[in-house]
């Protein structure tokens, strides 16, 4: 009799853990710790941590842009001669466009401007100002002996004229009428990280046939010098 009743409560207690969810617990899936550990232990690792890891190759940089150039410059005029004794040093501004059908040869059409005065001249008249202006073309040739830098030199034929008649007082009757110059120009080029962008270091000389005096057998040559900034589209 006791055997039965035993047996009915068991009975009954697994029907009312069964109505509530309750399930004995499963044992658990996969790899124990102490397996994964003898595993590893059996398996080690084959990187070879004792050297450090190589950096990786830097791209290459972009190479120069060709094609349509802008180019402005500032520096200064110095007239040589006589008119060395009427007017300073001038400051120079200058401005190019230009086309480079290869990497070696480039056309400019070219406009600048100085700005001098009578200052070193003995009055009277009292020292005044005037601008000498110039419009012209140019013809570059150019090597990059280097990655980073490169060379040219052109030459440059153009008019020029003086703003106003101030030098005619001086002898130089033709200083305010339009006049041929010729001239030539070498540079240094620094290219930058970005294509687009170079400075330049420019030197060169310049003949301005109006600028001759009058009477005498004077001459009428500049020499320039600036630093230029280029920007290639």
């Amino acid at each position: 009799m006791l055997p039965r009743l035993v047996s009915g409560a068991s009975l009954g207690l697994a029907l009312v853990l069964h109505s509530h969810g309750v399930r004995a617990e499963e044992p658990p899936q996969g790899p124990t710790e102490t397996q994964i550990s003898n595993f590893l232990a059996s398996k080690p690792a084959s990187a070879d941590v004792s050297k450090a890891p190589e950096a990786p190759e830097a791209p290459p940089p972009p190479p120069r842009k060709h094609g349509f150039v802008l180019e402005s410059s500032i520096g200064a005029q110095l007239q040589l001669g006589a008119l060395n004794h009427v007017s300073r040093t001038a400051p120079w501004f200058h401005v190019g466009f230009g086309w480079e059908p290869t990497h070696w040869f480039m056309v400019l059409a070219q406009g600048d401007l100085s700005l001098a005065s009578t200052s070193l001249a003995n009055p009277p008249p009292d020292p005044r100002s005037y601008a000498l202006w110039a419009l012209g073309g140019a013809a570059r040739f150019g090597a990059e002996p280097f990655h980073d830098f490169g060379v040219y030199a052109q030459g440059e034929v153009g008019i020029s004229r003086a703003s106003s008649d101030v030098l005619s007082t001086y002898g130089y009757k033709n200083a305010d009428n339009i006049g041929p110059y010729f001239g030539g120009l070498v540079g240094v080029e620094w290219y930058q990280v970005s294509p687009h962008y170079a400075l330049a270091l420019q030197c060169g000389v310049r003949d301005y046939p109006n600028l001759a005096r009058s009477i005498g057998g004077d001459t009428a040559i500049a020499l320039l010098g600036a630093a230029a900034l280029r920007y290639t589209f």
